[in-house]
């Protein structure tokens, strides 16, 4: 019991010794979820032993320290844990007049940015190499966004890929918004290019695009997106088109639902569709509950096929 007592005397005076000296410094901010999914497969190929279900969960913390200068900078900066007791969305901001200019290790670039779906926690096991749009590097990353002008907003990303390739990441994106009557409206762009590795006769580089419109009306969302994707080696050039609509118009509950429809213009017998449709209910004020259930079917350039039903059950906090 003495030992109890002890320990937790020591971590509550670290935790005031620590709110001191950082209240002190700047200001602080302490924030955390926890994101429980149980998740049940049924896929009729039976690839990797998908069927069945399985229990995920994952938590994080996030601190950020925020403070100004004398000439008027705003500095920021933010680490994670994760639930492995890892590091995590590291990143410092130097905000100005000039816009912000972000450094972090981690590989939340513009990608993460595009406008897909609204489908709460959607997860599929197919459609290989065929993502929703391009994805970012899992390197350090150097983003710029410019001042907002008149809703529109500007963006560049640079990832290194490391010293031991030249396969480092740039990417671009231009966004507008705007009020109409009765809601909005939001147009987005998104440019990203993967060099190759500039080893001979390498072409294992990538560019993407992603462009997405979205009408906010009343309790309704809808967004429509094109996303592509294609290697320097020509063996793929992805495209898909998404629908998607979110209805907030019942208190407490969001009903969401997509279609996405692709394929290879490289190989015209890859075929991928998929179609997803959630409810998700707020049982107070940052705790969620949602069910999702995904439906794909994709049809390889061999012509083999394979379906994958999912259903998610999320419980979701914020604190």
């Amino acid at each position: 019991g003495r030992d109890i007592m002890r320990k937790i005397l020591l971590a509550s005076t670290a935790l005031v010794a620590f709110g001191t000296v950082a209240a002190n410094a700047a200001d602080v901010t302490i924030s955390g979820a926890t994101d429980w999914h149980y998740i049940n497969y049924d896929n009729t190929s039976n690839s990797g032993a998908l069927n069945g279900s399985y229990i995920d969960m994952d938590q994080d913390v996030d601190f950020k320290f925020s403070t100004t200068t004398d000439s008027g900078l705003t500095l920021t900066m933010g680490v994670g844990l994760d639930e492995g007791g890892n590091t995590d969305d590291q990143y410092f901001d130097i905000a100005g007049d000039f816009g912000t200019l972000r450094l972090s290790n981690d590989l939340e670039g513009l990608a993460d940015s595009a406008m897909d779906e609204s489908v709460a926690d959607n997860m599929t096991t197919l459609a290989p190499g065929l993502a929703m749009h391009g994805g970012d590097l899992d390197n350090n990353t150097i983003m710029y966004t410019l001042p907002s002008m008149s809703g529109l907003t500007l963006k560049v990303h640079h990832q290194d890929g490391g010293a031991t390739t030249k396969g480092d990441n740039t990417a671009f994106l231009a966004e507008y918004s705007a009020d109409m009557s009765g809601g909005s409206v939001k147009a987005q762009y998104i440019s990203s290019s993967t060099d190759d590795t500039g080893a001979s006769g390498n072409q294992s580089g990538t560019d993407s695009t992603s462009m997405g419109l979205r009408f906010t009306l009343s309790d309704f969302q809808v967004t429509a997106s094109q996303h592509t994707k294609s290697i320097n080696t020509n063996a793929y050039d992805y495209k898909n088109d998404v629908i998607d609509v979110k209805y907030t118009g019942i208190e407490g509950i969001s009903i969401s639902a997509f279609t996405l429809s692709g394929g290879d213009d490289k190989n015209t017998s890859y075929d991928f569709n998929q179609s997803a449709a959630s409810i998700t209910y707020t049982i107070a004020s940052g705790l969620t509950a949602s069910v999702s259930m995904t439906d794909s079917e994709v049809t390889t350039s061999a012509g083999v096929k394979s379906n994958d039903d999912a259903t998610v059950l999320n419980i979701k906090a914020t604190f």
